[in-house]
């Protein structure tokens, strides 16, 4: 687990102040050469123990305090240490030499000992910046949507600057909008340099030149040179100044959430795409279907018309049947187009009132007309079958869809069975519509109420809007329909809808 002091990034110079490394240099200094003043050993022992003072005081201070430190102890080594003490006494050889290469040592010592502190300082400060960012991108490729990943980005952000932050994007008419996300609240002047810097592609407010006197940072969110949005970063007031790499750290920032937000612009395309290329496959679909469903009753219309005038009593009695057999499939066409257009435009607001199932089922079958000619047709509703609150046109419209259902899909002569009853336990009434047909195509159980779907052994005629319609009159009316396969073979379409008792309902 990642603390946030661990990802936490420090503005502020890590190194102590000149004046406080430069008095623990003489401090330690002077605490060497007292020890040494009362320590029974030689002054040469005393140089080594300088030495190691100097080098411990490197990894402390920065690199003036160390080539100081090295000049004072060499001082103070020979003014009170070596014989005769508290004067500057001509050396001999040896010990010029020892005290001449103690200096050298001691410089060289001190600034390589500077060097590596530093080098370590830096690449925990790097590491610090690569394991921010590795939370951040884990953090956006984690997240479901822009919201989501924005909301990510600058929490991570806010704890990672120790900041307040904001980010703005481009709204549909055209200016920027600050994400709701944001922690920081931006005044009018800094909307203003926020826009400026998304328009020029520039970095503008605090820290940049021309614009110092801004409390808060902008950076603009670039892909391909193409400004997304602008990234905000409001620091505390005590930083100053920022290093380079600390800069760097808030324009990769950056860059993460404008490739992010490049990421949703695709996705978004996409489906845009996607939504288009099936838009006009179901156009294209419609098209060919409802001309194909209007070529067989306008041919058989213009025939009839053709020979009305020409043919005999019996023959215009026959012409006139096939008219009126034409006229209803146009009928049947036209209003399964209107009403999948009702459905999917939300128009149809059912008006619930009590029904009889027997009425309901009557009614359609006159709806129907001649498609179930000779076919055997069995109702077992029972007598004692309670009233229910339905929309009676739609419902007549359901139960027609579904016995035209019948005549498309079953050989002539197979018998329709047509049930009803009551669902006590879960409340609801049903009717079941079902034939000796051959079933429900394994191919379209799941998709058996999707618009255009037909099974390849329909007879011609039809849009494969019928199921669609039936599902939408009974979700519109907060009912359902299920098909499954019929006992005995073929299949039965089940209609609920809800039911509650009424004691002022007469029974039928």
């Amino acid at each position: 687990m990642v603390s946030r002091n661990d990802l936490a990034i420090d503005w502020a110079p890590r190194s102590a102040s000149t004046i406080r490394e430069f008095a623990e240099v003489l401090a330690v200094v002077a605490t060497v050469t007292i020890a040494g003043w009362f320590a029974p050993v030689s002054y040469r022992a005393l140089g080594h123990i300088y030495l190691l003072a100097v080098i411990a005081l490197g990894l402390r201070v920065g690199r003036w305090p160390v080539i100081s430190a090295a000049i004072i102890s060499a001082v103070a080594w020979n003014y009170v240490i070596v014989p005769p003490r508290l004067s500057f006494s001509v050396l001999d050889f040896e010990d010029a030499m020892m005290l001449g290469t103690y200096f050298v040592v001691a410089l060289i010592t001190g600034q390589l000992t500077t060097r590596i502190r530093a080098e370590e300082r830096y690449e925990r400060g790097r590491e610090r910046r690569s394991r921010a960012l590795f939370h951040l991108t884990r953090a956006l490729a984690s997240a479901q949507s822009l919201d989501e990943a924005l909301v990510a980005a600058l929490r991570q952000a806010d704890e990672i600057f120790n900041a307040r932050t904001a980010v703005l994007l481009l709204h549909e008419n055209g200016i920027l909008v600050r994400h709701p996300a944001s922690t920081y609240q931006m005044s009018q002047a800094e909307n203003a340099a926020a826009n400026w810097s998304w328009s020029h592609a520039q970095e503008s407010g605090r820290f940049t030149p021309g614009s110092s006197a801004l409390a808060s940072w902008h950076v603009p969110m670039l892909r391909a040179d193409v400004p997304l949005g602008v990234f905000v970063i409001r620091l505390s007031d005590e930083v100053v100044e920022i290093a380079p790499a600390q800069r760097e750290l808030v324009e990769a920032f950056a860059a993460q959430i404008a490739l992010l937000i490049e990421r949703e612009h695709l996705r978004a395309a996409s489906e845009r795409e996607k939504l288009l290329v099936e838009s006009d496959r179901l156009h294209r679909t419609l098209l060919d279907s409802v001309s194909h469903e209007l070529k067989t009753p306008l041919a058989v219309l213009r025939s009839a018309a053709e020979s009305l005038s020409t043919e005999d009593g019996n023959r215009r009695a026959r012409l006139a049947g096939e008219i009126r057999t034409a006229t209803r499939r146009l009928d049947h066409l036209v209003a399964n187009l209107l009403n999948q257009t009702r459905l999917e435009s939300g128009a149809v607001k059912p008006q619930l009132d009590w029904c009889d199932a027997r009425d309901l089922i009557n009614a359609a079958r006159r709806t129907v007309g001649s498609s179930l000619a000779g076919r055997p047709f069995e109702i077992a509703i029972p007598h004692d079958m309670p009233l229910f609150q339905a929309d009676a046109p739609l419902m007549e419209q359901v139960i027609s869809n579904l016995l035209l259902n019948v005549a498309l899909h079953t050989p002539d002569a197979r018998p329709v069975f047509v049930t009803g009853g009551v669902d006590a336990p879960r409340k609801r009434v049903f009717i079941a519509i079902a034939d000796r047909g051959p079933g429900i195509p394994p191919e379209l159980r799941n998709h058996l109420f999707q618009k255009f779907r037909r099974g390849s052994s329909a007879h011609t005629g039809g849009l494969g809007l019928g199921l669609s319609i039936v599902r939408g009159f009974m979700l519109a009316q907060g009912g359902e329909v299920v098909g499954d396969d019929h006992p005995g073979g073929g299949a039965r379409f089940t209609v609920y809808l809800p039911y509650k008792e009424h004691g002022g309902v007469p029974r039928g």
